[in-house]
Order: C-alpha cells, then sequence, then structure tokens
C-alpha cells in the first residue's frame, strides 16, 4: 500500500516533469459565441428588479414585525424605571 507520502512524491515528480506555462487564452471564437448566447438569452427573470423591489419590501416588513415586541418592551421598560424614580425620591422639602 502507498503511502500519503510517496503519492505526494510522486505527484511533484510529475509536476516537475511538465515543461512551461500551460496556455490560458480561450479557443478563437469563445468570447464572440458566448457574447451571442447571452445577447439572445430571453434575459433573467428570477433577479427581474421588480421581484427585487417586492422580495426587499416583504424583509422589511419581516423585520419591523419581528422587532416590534422588543420595542415595546423597551418603552414600558423606560416608563416602569421613571415611575420607580418617582416613587423613590421624597416629596418631603424638610432638610
Amino acid at each position: 500500500m502507498n503511502t500519503p507520502g510517496d503519492q505526494l512524491d510522486r505527484l511533484f515528480r510529475a509536476a516537475a516533469g511538465l515543461s512551461g506555462a500551460p496556455d490560458a487564452s480561450p479557443p478563437f471564437g469563445l468570447e464572440a459565441r458566448v457574447l451571442a448566447a447571452w445577447r439572445s438569452s430571453p434575459g433573467p427573470a428570477l433577479w427581474d428588479t421588480g421581484v427585487l423591489v417586492r422580495g426587499l419590501a416583504v424583509a422589511a416588513l419581516l423585520v419591523l414585525a419581528s422587532c416590534w415586541p422588543a420595542f415595546e418592551q423597551h418603552t414600558n421598560a423606560d416608563s416602569e424605571n421613571l415611575q420607580l424614580a418617582d416613587s423613590s425620591v421624597s416629596s418631603d422639602s424638610t432638610p
């Protein structure tokens, strides 16, 4: 059975045997064919602007609806704190 070290050495030897950099340019005419196919396509129905705007509006409503209880609790807590502070201050003006 081959150990991972032997397999890695074999891979390195195979990579060292390659000469020069690979040709990274696309075949002739590929760009023109891709652009022509893109232009002739009916268009992305999924990324329609109207759909995105409606989705954003629904998401904003969901965020507001989910934050509403926290805002209500926060305002109620403030009024309770003020009532507690008012009740703890004595109204006696004698020193």
